[in-house]
């Protein structure tokens, strides 16, 4: 019988902890954390619990990890993205092989560096885009193969980011500026730049971009909107970017509840939105109904280490990031940006990206000769449909909705499932660090491309950036 996998965690934070680290306690079997390196004590503590590692093998830092040489085979690295280099490179020469969470790193010249030194160590490299590993993009990508459409022709990608996650994500929180973390084109679309050379098999000859920070801007704010949203909002009961109905009353939440095909699930959701107090009342002597009212998870766990204490969460609200109004944060990365490529075979591609939207997800078109691919993906309801040209027939297919199928619709628990089977067979992922760098110089291409108003010729934007990571 093959031993499991011993790994080391890097970063116990919402991807590290929550995504990842279910796995490992669902097939112990298959992969065991012997390690954590996380600076937070609250979730380095309650990691370690959870997966039994004794108090010597915690760390605050990774470099203290790295420094006592912890017999494992493997490192998953879910640190900040300004973090990934410094922290990855060590990693791999010190003879681990390595699942990356995207991007690869905050730089082109550090993310060409980081698949060098895998291959230059004979370092097993795998990077997290998740998205293939679902069942409904694995399913998009079979159709195409078996060429239900004919010949392909254009595709057009849209990544529809909530406006909560939006105010989250990339005007609160850590993503908010380039500066500090990376391009929002990067940090929230390598996935889908990924997906269009998955789907395309080609890599793009040309890539041109527009976009713009439009609303988040101080002058935008309504008239005397204070500086965070506890300090008595004049359009609280308005704005759907008000913080304490994100974190504090769970809208969001509730919402997508609500639109759940689990009877249960779309009940307690639709009733904590009309009648909150009803529910909770109910679910004081209800267990499962209490795990749904009283929610941890994210966001709640990012910006409190008691997301289950309300008093807490205002805390933070009132003395963190995540409380200040959305007109007077230091945000500087774009909400809305379009990205229009060109492909050797003549297939053209175009990706939206956009932080106004009312539900989370992805909603894809591919034309082809054939027959014309429309489909969603959203926590609320995910199918494809296949309308042949000629019969006019329309084929559906549905996929469970996120919100019961948690972590990117199973591609978190997919990605990890592959990893460990790569490592023990060291044979190559369909999604080989070579072939994850290539989302990577289409997402800085598009922000070169963006900023200086011009279009780029990828061969070159290839070279140049190969040369300076030299």
């Amino acid at each position: 019988m093959t031993r499991p996998l011993k790994a080391i965690l890097f970063g116990a934070g919402a991807r590290g902890a929550e995504s990842y680290g279910p796995y490992a306690l669902a097939h112990p079997d298959q992969i065991q954390f012997v390690a954590v390196a996380e600076p937070r004590t609250s979730r380095r503590e309650t990691f370690a619990a959870l997966h039994s590692i004794p108090e010597e093998d915690c760390f605050e830092t990774w470099q203290h990890a790295l420094e006592k040489n912890i017999p494992a085979d493997v490192v998953i690295n879910c640190t900040q993205d300004q973090m990934h280099a410094e922290s990855s490179i060590p990693a791999l020469e010190a003879g681990y092989d390595l699942l990356l969470e995207k991007p690869i790193a905050h730089s082109l010249e550090d993310a060409i560096r980081i698949v060098h030194t895998a291959e230059e160590n004979d370092r097993y490299l795998q990077i997290c885009h998740v998205l293939r590993f679902t069942d409904f993009f694995k399913k998009v990508k079979s159709l195409l193969d078996e060429q239900r459409l004919g010949q392909l022709v254009t595709i057009s990608h849209r990544e529809n980011v909530s406006s909560w996650h939006m105010a989250h994500s990339f005007v609160r929180g850590n993503w908010r500026r380039a500066d500090l973390s990376s391009p929002m084109i990067l940090a929230k679309c390598c996935h889908d730049l990924d997906l269009l050379t998955w789907f395309t098999g080609e890599t793009p000859q040309s890539l041109s971009s527009f976009g713009s920070l439009t609303h988040f801007r101080p002058e935008n704010a309504p008239p005397g909107a204070p500086e965070r949203c506890t300090d008595g909002c004049p359009v609280e009961h308005s704005c759907p970017f008000f913080a304490p109905a994100i974190y504090i009353d769970l809208v969001p939440f509730k919402f997508a509840l609500s639109q759940s095909k689990i009877p249960l699930y779309k009940i307690v959701g639709s009733q904590s939105l009309k009648r909150p107090r009803v529910i909770q009342a109910i679910s004081s002597v209800i267990p499962r109904l209490r795990e749904l009212t009283n929610y941890q998870g994210w966001p709640r766990s990012v910006i409190s280490d008691h997301p289950g204490n309300e008093e807490s969460l205002l805390k933070a609200l009132r003395e963190g990031p995540y409380g200040r109004c959305v007109y007077h944060c230091d945000n500087d990365v774009v909400d809305h940006q379009d990205v229009t490529m060109g492909f050797p075979s003549g297939i053209t591609a175009n990706l939206t990206m956009h932080g106004h939207s009312h539900e989370e997800g992805r909603t894809l078109r591919i034309d082809g000769t054939q027959a014309s691919l429309l489909a969603k993906f959203s926590f609320h309801s995910s199918f494809i449909e296949i309308h042949d040209h000629r019969s006019m027939e329309i084929e559906f297919f549905e996929f469970p909705s996120t919100v019961e199928q948690v972590g990117h619709g199973g591609g978190d628990a997919g990605i990890m499932r592959d990893f460990v089977q790569n490592i023990r067979d060291r044979q190559s992922s369909m999604n080989g660090a070579r072939e994850s760098l290539e989302s990577h110089y289409m997402a800085f291409a598009a922000e070169q491309s963006r900023l200086e108003q011009t279009k780029i010729n990828m061969a070159d934007f290839r070279e140049v950036y190969e040369a300076r990571a030299a």
